[in-house]
């Protein structure tokens, strides 16, 4: 497995795409995951260029591990508006059609959300849809949606992730697993034996269970009850030996130490 590091939750907006390559890099990482701006340098719309300055700059750095599909929370593909739903498929295409050209052969994918008004079945319908409609580009591109489990309110649990992917049967639709996001719904592991192959990606943060289902829950890979033991020989098991992303938002006062402190966590977790 490869330690990476997750730059838009991990390190500070205002540190500009170049200098958290080089803070990665400085701190140990095998490779970072970005994501496509809306707007300026290495955006949606960009020029082709910003995608060559990108590739040189990970050349001299760290590899880009993985991308983010699109700002699906904000553009979402289960949206009541048919033409929100169509522009997040245009982003997720951009973001298709540009892996490659980083070396990237998986992208994060927020499938939706549900909502008051858009109950969990129209939820799963539209998610699958969308991802349907994308598999032809994927096809072409060589690059794999995998579906992380967030919370927004779908896939509580490790069936319900995992039919959702059988349904969709292709080699194109995976899961991007994230161990601290189903921390407060079970157990973390049982997720990786239930799952198996069909994990494309990993993200890893702490998570303290006295929180509850809040986000202050949320803490440093050594702090929190999540048995790590258990869940990488879960991962040794099903021969899962791809990038392991840490996903922690920075200190405030400083940023820079913060990125450190993942890495040598991260170096523990992985000696296991």
């Amino acid at each position: 497995m490869q330690k990476s590091i997750m730059a838009t939750g991990c390190m500070p907006r205002t540190m500009s795409l170049p200098e958290q390559f080089e803070l990665a890099a400085e701190a140990g990482f095998d490779g970072i995951e970005i994501a496509l701006n809306q707007e300026g340098f290495f955006s949606f719309d960009g020029p082709a260029a910003d995608t060559a300055a990108v590739a040189a700059l990970a050349a001299r750095t760290v590899p880009v591990s993985g991308m983010l599909a699109g700002p699906m929370w904000q553009i979402s593909p289960t949206a009541n508006d048919p033409s929100e739903r169509a522009e997040a498929a245009r982003l997720v295409r951009q973001s298709i059609a540009i892996a490659p050209d980083l070396g990237v052969d998986a992208l994060l994918l927020v499938p939706g959300t549900c909502k008051e008004d858009v109950p969990y079945e129209i939820a799963w319908d539209r998610a699958q849809a969308f991802i349907r409609g994308l598999l032809p580009d994927c096809e072409r591109h060589g690059v794999t949606l995998a579906v992380e489990n967030v919370w927004n309110k779908m896939f509580y649990t490790p069936m319900e992730m995992r039919l959702f992917l059988d349904q969709i049967n292709s080699p194109y639709a995976a899961c991007y697993f994230d161990a601290g996001n189903c921390a407060a719904f079970g157990w973390p592991q049982h997720w990786v034996s239930c799952l198996g192959e069909r994990i494309k990606r990993v993200h890893v943060k702490g998570f303290r269970s006295s929180a509850g289902r809040d986000a202050s829950g949320f803490v440093r890979l050594l702090e929190g009850d999540i048995d790590w033991p258990a869940v990488f020989a879960g991962l040794r098991a099903i021969d899962y030996d791809g990038w392991v992303t840490v996903e922690i938002g920075p200190y405030q006062l400083d940023p820079r130490k913060h990125v450190f402190d993942l890495s040598s966590d991260l170096d523990v977790l992985l000696r296991l």
